[in-house]
């Protein structure tokens, strides 16, 4: 009996991150991991968590509060992430409609930025394509790479189905590059296939 952990993940960049879903004793519980390269470490490293917080034996000294977290040493707790509530169903579709509307978010915000260094008429970014010819499904896998000449620097996104999608990927490693995150170089892909729960079983053997 009783409801199985529900697991999704986020991606931002280069960097995915894992959420678990745990009902205990009628009370719904969330855990997130930290940021991680791959679909697989993200998965694992939520899954120490959990075990981590249940007190699982091995898994007790993992994690220590951070000393300097507003939760910590501040006198009141912080309101939770926005969409910390959310379902898993109403998060995804969150994560879709942002997915719609974030080309149109860095590009204004580059505008803003590089407003003292672009002349008149010029555009933010370049984009230009690269189309996988091994694969016959449609749509299509594209590469998108956006040049932006205000920042001297250029962003290889992910393979993804379609054009605009594959902008989304160049994108998003912009706006991290923005918020502070490291160059755009391309890392290798990564194939990543083990869930949250094989995770768990894995470590608790």
């Amino acid at each position: 009996g009783g409801v199985r952990p529900k697991w999704c993940h986020t991606t931002r960049g280069r960097h995915v991150t894992a959420q678990v879903d745990i009902e205990l004793l009628g009370v719904p519980h969330k855990f997130a991991g930290a940021p991680k390269p791959c679909r697989e470490g993200a998965y694992a490293d939520a899954a120490k968590r959990v075990l981590w917080y249940f007190q699982c034996p091995g898994f007790g000294n993992l994690f220590v509060p951070d000393p300097h977290a507003p939760a910590v040493c501040g006198k009141q707790i912080p309101e939770p992430p926005a969409n910390w509530a959310c379902s898993t169903t109403e998060a995804e579709e969150l994560r879709k409609a942002e997915r719609k509307t974030v080309l149109m978010r860095v590009q204004n915000r580059l505008q803003r930025e590089l407003s003292r260094v672009l002349r008149p008429g010029q555009g933010v970014w370049e984009w230009t394509f690269e189309m996988d010819e091994n694969h016959s499904v449609w749509p299509p896998l594209y590469r998108a790479t956006a040049t932006v000449p205000g920042l001297g620097k250029s962003f290889v996104g992910a393979w993804a189905r379609g054009q605009r999608d594959a902008q989304v990927e160049a994108s998003l490693l912009v706006a991290e590059y923005l918020d502070g995150g490291r160059d755009g170089a391309e890392l290798p892909a990564t194939a990543c296939g083990v869930d949250g729960e094989e995770a768990m079983v894995r470590f608790m053997r």
